[in-house]
């Protein structure tokens, strides 16, 4: 009996191109940085090329999503957040978890122009991450605040920012927790397992053709048989989900020319309902406030109370002190008026105090 033993072979390295006035380039073996450089890199290095986007040339969005929704429909998630058209940004998932998708947006044009640098220095991308991606991730009362330079880039569990450091502390950032871990210089110490992220893009490698024996081959063509049937199958409920989601979303919207109006209806319809939500919870604070006061007076009572989804109007008849109408109207976060020695009182939902 023979036992052949086989030394796995290392990771190849990785070879990170970050672009600018003057490009940087780094070289990380087994996640630990090796050398650094600017301009050009040198040649025979032996190592993987990834080009890495600038905190402050991508854009980086955590929001709901639909199941089922399509590459090409993503930007229509955030079409009333990009300045630039769909065609001329390159949107990527880098992440979905519980109904949250991760997309990061970045110029073609310049993504272009960037990955034509790399070809004249004969340099073939493989993999394309944003700067942030480069930090490890955070637990949730953790952060990374990276000092590169002029640029102060901030990364929390669910947010990005980069923030130019001549502009001064960047505002008060509600998301940033109390725990901030500080790095300072050109690259981290530390980096993400790189082999892992999410990429841009990924360039395809030409396939190595496969020989294999008869018993092997017939294996193989029965694999395939099932691959196809359990895609059919798979196929099949993708496409009955979406009809489903389709008809859910047109019971709500109506019928729609484009998928772009549906979205921009349903959003409409999620802000009325928001905001619907919100002038419920002012008006049952009002509600409290009001029982309160006439149970302390009781030479007060309502006459007439009317709701119009915007305005509580109340008519009151008594005589003695006076509600404190303006303090009930503040404490709820809304506007009063008074009328008629203050036994008509309408206060307003639809703004604020």
């Amino acid at each position: 009996m023979k036992l052949e033993w086989r030394r796995r072979a290392p990771a190849q390295p990785w070879l990170l191109l970050r672009p600018g006035e003057v490009w940087e380039w780094l070289l990380v073996s087994q996640g630990r940085p090796l050398r650094q450089g600017q301009g050009e890199p040198p040649a025979g290095l032996g190592a993987r090329v990834a080009l890495i986007v600038p905190g402050e040339h991508c854009s980086h969005f955590q929001l709901s999503a639909p199941p089922g929704l399509k590459r090409e429909e993503w930007p229509l998630l955030l079409e009333d957040r990009l300045l630039q058209g769909d065609d001329d940004v390159l949107c990527a998932r880098i992440g979905r978890h519980a109904g949250q998708l991760r997309l990061l947006v970045v110029a073609r044009d310049r993504l272009s122009e960037w990955r034509g640098q790399c070809a004249a220095w004969g340099l073939a991308v493989e993999r394309c991450w944003a700067e942030f991606q480069l930090l490890p991730d955070c637990a949730a009362e953790a952060a990374w605040h990276w000092r590169r330079g002029a640029m102060s880039l901030y990364k929390g569990q669910a947010h990005w920012l980069a923030w130019p450091q001549g502009l001064g502390p960047p505002p008060a950032l509600a998301w940033l927790p109390g725990e901030v871990e500080g790095i300072d210089g050109d690259w981290p110490d530390v980096l993400a397992p790189l082999d892992g992220l999410p990429s841009l893009f990924e360039a395809r490698r030409p396939r190595q053709g496969l020989r294999l024996a008869k018993g092997q081959a017939r294996l193989a063509i029965a694999c395939l048989a099932l691959m196809l049937a359990w895609g059919g199958l798979w196929s099949a409920q993708q496409w009955r989900q979406a009809q489903l989601y389709r008809a859910q979303v047109q019971a709500v919207t109506g019928l729609q020319p484009t998928p772009r109006q549906a979205a921009r209806v349903l959003t409409q319809l999620q802000d009325e309902a928001r905001e619907s939500q919100v002038r419920l919870r002012q008006l049952e604070a009002l509600q409290a406030q009001v029982h309160g006061w006439l149970n302390d007076h009781p030479g007060w009572r309502l006459q007439v109370v009317r709701f119009d989804g915007q305005r509580w109007h109340l008519e009151l008849v008594g005589e003695g002190a006076e509600a404190p109408w303006q303090e009930m109207a503040t404490a709820a976060g809304v506007q009063v008026q008074v009328e008629d020695e203050a036994r008509r009182v309408v206060f307003d939902l639809g703004s604020a105090a």
